[in-house]
């Protein structure tokens, strides 16, 4: 059996490892995520090429014996250099990463994963920073469909009437469910109480990206305030699914 394997691969992780190596992680199409061994020193050129949001061809030798893999080489084929030249784009491409690392990539459908990860960051190094906010939206709402974790926006849970189009339905993080306006009527609508209101602006616009490769996110425009909820709620069951904050999402 051959030790070595071959991957299409995305840098998530870089860390020093001793003296000389450093240890990366990666999202595979083929296996998820793995961890493997660069050695050498700062003269080799696999350093440089083995950093976070780069992506390409991994080949890699595993030694049974020590249970451990090495680099071998990386072919890049994307760059990305954009993403260390502007602060939000740095700062959105880390919290993808961070997601994708914090939830394993995502289960066992690895190819649609590192597909939606891979198309979303290379997004985001061209799209205009405007447009940020939406895209990284975009991917939360993605994810959570790739995790199995999308809310019922469109019933309440708890009466099953069904929420009018130009209606706000409000999403319970403590009995995580959607609730409509007569069933917390009484509660303190603040995300404080844990309710997070979306109205039919922005569960449209869910229903929509949910279809979208990220490439296309631009064309379809939600208004700040509609955003903003979409955009608390999607942060709120992805730290929920994570059990931890999302850091960089959090600086921006």
């Amino acid at each position: 059996m051959s030790r070595s394997k071959t991957y299409r691969a995305l840098v998530l992780q870089v860390r020093q490892s001793g003296e000389q190596n450093r240890e990366a992680v990666f999202f595979t199409q083929e296996e998820g995520i793995i961890r493997a061994t660069l050695f050498g020193g700062p003269k080799s050129k696999l350093r440089s090429y083995v950093s976070s949001f780069h992506q390409g061809t991994l080949w890699v030798y595993e030694d049974p014996v020590r249970n451990s893999k090495k680099i071998t080489d990386f072919d890049v084929q994307f760059w990305r250099p954009a993403l260390r030249e502007s602060y939000a784009r740095l700062m959105a491409g880390s919290t993808l990463l961070e997601i994708v690392l914090a939830s394993q990539g995502g289960g066992s459908s690895w190819e649609e994963a590192f597909t939606l990860t891979t198309e979303t960051i290379e997004t985001l190094n061209t799209i205009s920073e405007q447009s940020i906010p939406s895209l990284v939206t975009y991917f939360f709402w993605n994810w959570l469909k790739q995790l199995g974790l999308l809310p019922e926006l469109d019933q309440c849970q708890h009466c099953a009437c069904t929420v009018r189009p130009d209606e706000v339905v409000w999403y319970s993080s403590l009995k995580q469910q959607a609730l409509c306006w007569s069933c917390i009527t009484g509660e303190e609508h603040t995300q404080k109480a844990g309710l997070f209101p979306v109205n039919g602006g922005g569960r449209r616009w869910i229903r929509r990206i949910l279809e979208l490769p990220p490439s296309q996110i631009e064309r379809y425009r939600l208004d700040e305030p509609s955003l903003m909820q979409v955009q608390q709620l999607g942060t709120e069951l992805l730290q929920h699914a994570l059990g931890e904050p999302i850091r960089y999402w959090e600086t921006l």
